[in-house]
């Protein structure tokens, strides 16, 4: 599997985001349905695109063809702007410097994320302690949050003064030591079907579409 990055000019109007469920269900000819633990759940991830044109266009069917189906993967991040109501300048991209000041212009830097602010815990851990400093309170629950290239979700945000304790689902995927927490969390998605996100060029120019992505946990090729 090869892991590609999502394309900077593909935006999309509409977005669902699936929390990891804990269950998985099949149903039989007869219509039984056995449910069954999930022992990994992954996340879910639809994107609705309202228009895609030009260029847009082109980096679509570039996407598509790169993913080959479901053989490789794409670094997509969730597009979920509620973290950008917890600090204007994380959600415009944009920081100060260190005092507050701008530039002498009043350009500011830019910025993709928190600086300064990482975890660490044990694979399989529920809550985490993580210290904001100046940030300030910039979480609760209900947002969500990137370790590494895995999303998590805050279930519930506890505060000690800038230190929050969270409750996040799911458990850590894996053993963190000092990694930066990330407000704009990304996940490495593969489609759900071979054929997925496939769509029909309008007038032969401008396109409609949705891609359906789910959490993707297999190691990239080296």
């Amino acid at each position: 599997m090869r892991i590609f990055d999502w394309p900077g000019n593909l935006v999309p109007s509409n977005v669902m985001v699936r929390p990891p469920r804990k269950t998985v269900g099949n149903k039989s000819l007869s219509e039984f349905m056995q449910v069954a633990p999930a022992i990994r759940p992954p996340f879910g991830l639809t994107l609705e695109f309202d228009g895609l044109f030009g260029d847009e266009v082109l980096a679509y069917r570039a996407l598509l063809a790169s993913l080959e189906g479901r053989a490789n993967a794409v670094r997509v991040p969730l597009f979920d702007l509620w973290f950008a109501a917890r600090d204007r300048a994380i959600g415009a991209g944009l920081a100060s410097h260190s005092d507050g000041a701008a530039f002498s212009d009043g350009a500011l830097y830019l910025t993709d994320d928190l600086s300064g602010v990482t975890v660490s815990g044990v694979q399989g851990q529920r809550n985490i302690t993580v210290d904001f400093d100046a940030y300030g309170q910039m979480i609760q629950g209900g947002l969500y949050f990137g370790l590494g290239d895995r999303p998590y979700i805050a279930q519930g945000v506890w505060w000690d003064g800038n230190v929050a304790t969270i409750r996040c689902s799911p458990t850590l995927r894996e053993t963190y030591v000092n990694e930066p927490l990330r407000l704009r969390p990304v996940m490495i998605g593969r489609l759900t079907d071979d054929d997925g996100g496939q769509h029909m060029l309008r007038r032969g120019r401008w396109t409609q579409v949705s891609i359906d992505f789910e959490e993707d946990f297999r190691e990239p090729l080296p």
